[in-house]
């Protein structure tokens, strides 16, 4: 990544709040302003292979890396100088400065005075790695005053606050170890499908239940984490309620610790994003709104811009999934319109599985209404993509539903091979899920479906294996994407696709 790409994400992660501080950041200082007008062109929406050209236009060409370096260097100076004002870690670093500054030149009762309010903030806010500086910090000043007006019970007091500040964070940091393994192997391997892939995660289940019985150490941080664990393993295990009452507990816990919450918040964003995702495996598409609504509270808040696309992406995939699952396509139409310019001509500024989960909402509808032409089209910037996507556990999403795409397109010389490729894949976890059964059997047989005796044993198979999917947790977590049992269904029976999604999911109940 060279500068000038490093300066357009840096200057597009911005808010609003930020741009207004920069330009009057930029007032105080003196010299020519060239870089401002980088800074103009980048904010004009100017590609980056457009720049050089407009910059050439009215300053001479050869100044242009430069200015590249200036303005890229300017607004991490700003941003700096801005965060001492607004976040509570850097002012709190900032005073440990201060009171060091204040002790290498022997005022020790100043330092410590200064000190003293910076340890208070850090305790305040439970930011536990700052108490400890805080705590060691004033330890080697009284050491300096040679333990001035310190009595020997005095000092060990405070050497044992040390010791149980050491303790707290090694918790929080086994926790936060554990959080983080769940965590990537949901990330690259998906939802659990079986008992077995729901045993791969009893190394991490033990190890999280001991370290909380062993754990006399309790705080904000410890208590976060897990929730978060234990949370975020219900949820992909299938077990929606027990990750909902979990999810809500953490969001009671940050509603109670509002100063702690990070800027920007990514773990409140996790508990909301997690409530929701679980209401959506469970079809309680009803209860998702009071949620959604968080999110959009989050979204008018003055964070990054990154961060805000990223709230915004899931909002869109919330209510996306809130109307196309009752059959309400009309909606969901309207809504991609709605969110043209301010995300999908930004997406590919967002995280790959965001983008993916994007061009799948976007192939789904475009196949559920018909639109062939443009469900291939969107369906190409997935698989043409390659290892980029590969990885990601929705890209096996992707290559079912292309299987049905393809289906409708009539390119059968694709499918055999293709469903050859798919079980190559997932060999290594010993089986085949029913329903991906059933897709292969059903696109296999496409060419066919206008025989009736071959409709008719299709839907007695689907009816079968429907039961036995219904019972499944496993399974039902791969409809959550898209309801191929239901779109099988309206094909063979010639029942409107939107129709069967409207009365299956108008015979949910709540949890």
């Amino acid at each position: 990544m060279n500068k000038l790409t490093s300066l357009m994400i840096l200057a597009g992660s911005l808010s609003k709040s930020e741009k207004r501080y920069f330009r009057l950041y930029s007032n105080l200082l003196s010299g020519a302003k060239k870089y401002m007008y980088l800074f103009d062109l980048i904010e004009a929406g100017i590609s980056i292979d457009d720049l050089y050209s407009q910059f050439s236009a009215k300053y001479d060409g050869n100044s242009f890396n430069t200015a590249v370096k200036y303005l890229y260097q300017t607004i991490i100076d700003c941003l700096t100088y801005l965060q001492k004002k607004q976040n509570i870690q850097t002012r709190i670093f900032s005073m440990l400065s201060e009171a060091d500054i204040l002790y290498e030149r022997a005022l020790f009762d100043d330092a410590i005075e200064v000190l003293n309010k910076a340890k208070k903030l850090a305790v305040i806010y439970e930011i536990s790695p700052l108490v400890l500086l805080s705590q060691r910090t004033e330890l080697k000043y009284m050491n300096a005053m040679d333990f001035r007006n310190t009595t020997e019970r005095q000092l060990i007091n405070k050497q044992m606050k040390v010791m149980e500040e050491m303790k707290y964070i090694r918790s929080a940091n086994l926790h936060a170890q554990l959080y983080d393994i769940l965590k990537h192997r949901l990330t690259y391997k998906g939802y659990a499908r079986s008992e077995k892939q729901k045993e791969d995660l009893n190394d991490l289940i033990l190890s999280e239940l001991h370290l909380i019985a062993n754990n006399s150490y309790k705080g904000f941080e410890t208590q976060k984490l897990h929730l978060l664990f234990q949370s975020t393993y219900y949820l992909h295990s299938g077990n929606y309620k027990m990750a909902i009452r979990f999810y809500q507990t953490l969001i009671d816990l940050f509603e109670t610790h509002r100063h702690i919450i990070l800027n920007p918040p990514i773990y409140y964003l996790q508990a909301i994003t997690g409530i929701l995702n679980s209401l959506m495996a469970a079809s309680l598409y009803k209860e998702m709104p009071f949620f959604i609504n968080k999110l959009k509270e989050i979204e008018k808040s003055d964070y990054a811009a990154e961060f805000i696309l990223n709230v915004r992406a899931h909002i869109f995939q919330y209510e996306f999934a809130c109307s196309f699952n009752i059959g309400n396509f009309d909606a969901v139409a309207g809504l991609i319109r709605r969110y043209e310019e301010t995300l999908f001509k930004k997406v590919s500024l967002l995280r790959l599985e965001i983008q993916l989960g994007l061009f799948l909402n976007l192939t789904i509808l475009d196949l559920a209404t018909g639109n062939l032409k443009s469900a291939h089209k969107n369906i190409k910037k997935i698989i043409s993509a390659g290892k980029i996507f590969y990885v990601l556990p929705a890209y096996r999403h992707a290559r079912l539903i292309n299987l049905i795409l393809q289906a409708e397109l009539k390119n059968y010389d694709f499918l055999e091979n293709e469903i050859k490729a798919i079980k190559r894949s997932i060999r290594y976890e010993k089986h085949t899920y029913s329903t991906e059964k059933l897709v292969f059997k059903f696109v296999l047989n496409h060419h066919l479906l206008a025989q009736q005796k071959t409709r008719n044993k299709l839907i007695k198979q689907i009816q079968t294996e429907t039961v036995e999917i219904d019972r499944n947790k496993y399974e039902q977590q791969l409809l959550v994407v898209f309801d191929f049992l239901s779109w099988m269904e309206s094909k063979l029976t010639h029942c409107a696709f939107p129709e069967i999604l409207a009365k299956k999911n108008s015979n949910i109940h709540k949890i």
